[in-house]
């Protein structure tokens, strides 16, 4: 998979994303990334002693293969939610139900999207 932003010397975090997810990632309607707590997504935010992991960058993925959609966005940090339950809704019909625990990725500007096609979706 060929970038145009040379990833050299930056802190990514690597995340895929299903489809529903992507696509209102990818047009910044949905500026966060929601992951439920486990040890998986903690061993990619802390480090071994507990720290938080800090990233210039956030790959995201939708598949597999070379030609995979992908988009890099700046990573603005993450919060542990501390509410009782939110439910956000979205326009491809994604609900996203955070729990008290979630981690919550809060992402800035999309600096590049590539091997997408926006077109295939009427409301982009």
């Amino acid at each position: 998979m060929k970038m145009s932003i040379d990833l050299t010397g930056k802190r990514v975090l690597r995340l895929t994303l299903s489809k529903k997810p992507f696509e209102v990632m990818v047009t910044g309607e949905k500026d966060f990334e929601h992951r439920k707590k486990g040890k998986w997504i903690e061993s990619r935010l802390f480090d071994k002693k507990g720290n938080k992991r800090d990233y210039d960058l956030v790959l995201f993925f939708n598949g597999y293969g070379n030609d995979k959609p992908y988009f890099i966005v700046e990573y603005k940090g993450f919060e542990v939610y501390d509410k009782c339950v939110s439910l956000m809704s979205f326009y491809n019909g994604l609900t996203v139900d955070a729990r008290i625990g979630d981690y919550i990725i809060q992402l800035g500007k999309i600096l590049e999207i590539g091997n997408y096609d926006n077109r295939k979706h009427t409301s982009l």
